[in-house]
C-alpha cells in the first residue's frame, strides 16, 4: 500500500514539475495579490492586526482551491479504469490528501513569507504560529480534497469546488483566524485549547467522511 501511494504522489510531483504551470500560477497569484494590498495600504503600508489575519488566510484559501480543483482534473479516462483495476479506494484518495497537503503547505509557507516581507507580521509566538500553519494546511487540505473528489466526475469541477466548499470550509477559517490573532501576544494554552481540539476534531471528522465517502464514488 505505501508503495502504491509513494508510486502516484511520484507521478503527481512529476506531472507538476514536468508542466510548472500551477507553481507558476499559483505563485503569481500569492505575490500579486499581497502587491496590490501592499499598494493600497500605501504611504504607511501598515495593516491592523484583524485585516493582517484576515487577509492572509483568505489568500491561502483561494490560492488553495485554485489548485486542489485540478488535483483529480489529471484523473480521468484511461487512466481512471487502469487506477481502477491496480489501486484500491483508499490508496487513491489517500495519496491526494498527502499531495493535497504538501501543496498548500508550499502555499501557505509562501504567502507568509511574501506578507511579512511587504506588510510586516505580528507574531510572538512563532513555534505556536507555525504549528498553526501546518493545522490550517491540513484542515484546508481534506476539506477540498473532499469536495473535490465529489465534483470530479462532473463538468467545469472546478466551479463546484469552490461553491461546495464555502460552507464547509468557513467554520475552520473562522477557528485559524482566531487563533492566529492569539498568537500575536503571550497566551495560555487554556484560552486556545477548545479551539484548536475543535480544529483537530474536524480534520478527523473530514478524513472519515472523505474514506469513506471516496469508496461509494470510485465505484461509478
Amino acid at each position: 500500500m505505501i508503495n502504491k501511494i509513494f508510486s502516484i504522489l511520484y507521478k503527481d510531483f512529476k506531472i507538476e514539475i514536468n508542466q510548472s504551470h500551477l507553481f507558476f500560477s499559483v505563485g503569481l497569484y500569492v505575490i500579486s495579490s499581497i502587491y496590490i494590498i501592499y499598494i493600497s495600504y500605501q504611504p504607511t503600508g501598515i495593516l491592523g492586526l484583524e485585516n493582517w489575519v484576515s487577509i492572509f488566510w483568505v489568500i491561502i484559501l483561494f490560492s488553495s482551491i485554485s489548485a486542489v480543483s485540478k488535483s483529480f482534473f489529471q484523473e480521468s479516462g484511461s487512466r481512471n479504469y487502469y487506477y481502477y483495476f491496480v489501486l484500491s479506494p483508499d490508496e487513491l484518495i489517500l495519496s491526494k490528501l498527502i499531495y493535497n497537503f504538501l501543496f498548500i503547505v508550499f502555499v501557505t509557507f509562501l504567502t507568509f513569507l511574501v506578507f511579512s516581507s511587504l506588510l510586516g507580521n505580528f507574531i510572538y509566538s512563532y513555534s505556536f504560529f507555525i504549528t498553526l500553519l501546518f493545522v490550517g494546511s491540513l484542515s484546508i487540505s481534506n476539506c477540498l480534497t473532499l469536495i473535490s473528489a465529489i465534483g470530479h466526475q462532473v463538468k467545469n469541477n472546478s466551479i463546484l469546488t469552490s461553491v461546495l466548499s464555502f460552507p464547509v470550509i468557513i467554520p475552520i477559517l473562522l477557528i485559524l483566524i482566531k487563533l492566529s490573532k492569539l498568537s500575536s501576544s503571550e497566551f495560555s494554552w487554556n484560552i486556545i485549547q477548545d479551539d484548536f481540539y475543535l480544529l483537530i476534531l474536524l480534520n478527523i471528522i473530514l478524513i472519515a467522511m472523505t474514506k469513506i465517502l471516496f469508496k461509494f464514488l470510485w465505484r461509478n
